[in-house]
């Protein structure tokens, strides 16, 4: 077996240890987001620390976790803004138009599920087939996570054949509701997650995406994951060790420029995974040009600009917080931007129709590593406009028109087994 890459300590994701924090501000001085200075930093972690109302943080926080790398005692200063976060929502509840944003339920409309609906038949067939409870054809189950699933057609790259993915929406790892403090929630996601795996029984995971991968990896054994994997691999890893055994064969090296939208989460596997999109780009010809938000320093795409219980999944914040990000990426001059990860697909295509400067191409690495095997696309470029009108046009009409309502609501209970399969669609 391959060695793995080595996440960070699991500790990374515990409680806040107030005991090792000595207020010396770096956490927040070194945020991407917030722009804050030394003394503001302080003060903000004053306040979280006594539980009183912010100034910015507990607004603003995309729970992106560089505060965790920047902090000299290793007090885990994320981890108490989710647990506000989470003392948030119980106290209030989210706003009306967050409920648009809740996943597990497709059955319910949500912004994944009004794309699922407007699938091509024939991509609705392949999601269909990786709802199969059969037993595993091998000792791997390949897991797309949420957002491949709505781009579910990059799967059918040749380099991904023969795997044995299996997935539905309800089987959602709970990256988000984990980033943004609903605790509870996670808990009983983690429980369902538990009794899919006992079903399917495999003895290894490979991840279509990194979030899911460190998802599975550091964070569910915090909220009650008992399932053992011999091993959780993530299929950036993968394809690099395809392209160094030679079994991926590039024909035609790419004559572009690109820079890039880094995964949230690359950061917890440290630099040498931070490498490996990288290695990939360069071994197809693609020149990288770094961003100045980019490595342990990058921001979210935009989606983070939902998480706080103040934005509940605004979508005006979500946008800016993406129009932030390709002001940053025109000025590397750029020929476009490459993603390596297929909710930074979604959100940066569905921002950009609304976004006034200069239009930059947008590629997750499955296409360019398509394009320089000399292989047709699998997610066509007209598939992709297709699917980011769906996802902005249900968010205008889904949820667009909630905007303005006081209304508030509770999370469902997440049943530990979801209803038998059905087509949300």
């Amino acid at each position: 077996m391959e060695e793995e890459i080595k996440p960070i300590d699991i500790s990374f994701f515990g409680p806040f240890d107030e005991n090792a924090c000595n207020l010396c501000g770096e956490c927040f001085y070194n945020c991407p987001v917030m722009d804050l200075s030394i003394e503001e930093s302080i003060d903000e972690m004053k306040r979280l620390i006594e539980g009183t109302p912010t100034k910015t943080v507990l607004d603003d926080c995309q729970s992106c976790f560089t505060c965790n790398f920047y902090c000299p005692k290793n007090a885990r200063p994320a981890s108490l803004i989710l647990q506000r976060w989470n003392e948030q929502y119980k106290e209030e509840g989210l706003k009306k138009r967050g409920k648009y944003f809740i996943t597990h339920y497709p059955q319910y409309p949500n912004f994944r599920s009004y794309v699922m609906d407007h699938l091509p038949e024939k991509t609705k067939n392949l999601v269909e087939k990786w709802s199969s409870l059969e037993p595993l054809k091998g000792d791997t189950l390949t897991y797309p996570g949420c957002n491949v699933i709505t781009f579910a057609e990059l799967t059918q790259a040749s380099f991904f054949e023969g795997l044995d993915i299996r997935g539905r929406l309800e089987y959602c790892c709970g990256e988000t509701l984990f980033r943004t403090g609903f605790k509870d929630k996670l808990i009983q996601v983690t429980k369902r997650l538990d009794n899919w795996f006992n079903s399917l029984k495999p003895k290894n995971l490979l991840v279509l995406c990194t979030a899911g991968t460190n998802i599975f990896k550091n964070v569910l054994p915090h909220y009650g994951l008992t399932y053992k994997f011999q091993s959780i691999k993530s299929y950036i890893q993968y394809l690099w060790e395809k392209i160094e055994a030679g079994e991926i064969k590039i024909k035609e090296k790419l004559d572009l420029k690109v820079t890039i939208q880094e995964s949230c989460y690359a950061k917890m596997f440290g630099e040498e995974y931070m490498d490996l999109p990288r290695k990939i780009l360069n071994a197809i010809g693609v020149e990288v040009i770094e961003s100045n938000a980019c490595r342990e320093d990058m921001r979210c795409c935009g989606i983070g600009g939902g998480f706080s219980i103040a934005s509940s999944y605004n979508p005006f914040e979500i946008m800016s917080s993406s129009f932030r990000n390709f002001k940053d990426f025109r000025k590397t001059g750029a020929d476009a931007i490459c993603v390596y990860c297929a909710g930074c697909l979604a959100t940066l295509l569905t921002s950009q129709k609304l976004y006034l400067g200069k239009k930059m191409k947008i590629y997750h690495i499955v296409e360019l590593l398509q394009k320089a095997m000399g292989e047709e696309l699998s997610l066509t470029v007209k598939a992709k406009k297709e699917r980011a009108k769906h996802f902005f046009w249900g968010i205008m009409k889904k949820q667009f028109p909630k905007l303005l309502s006081r209304k508030k609501f509770k999370i469902a209970d997440i049943p530990e087994k979801p209803p038998e399969y059905k087509k949300a669609w």
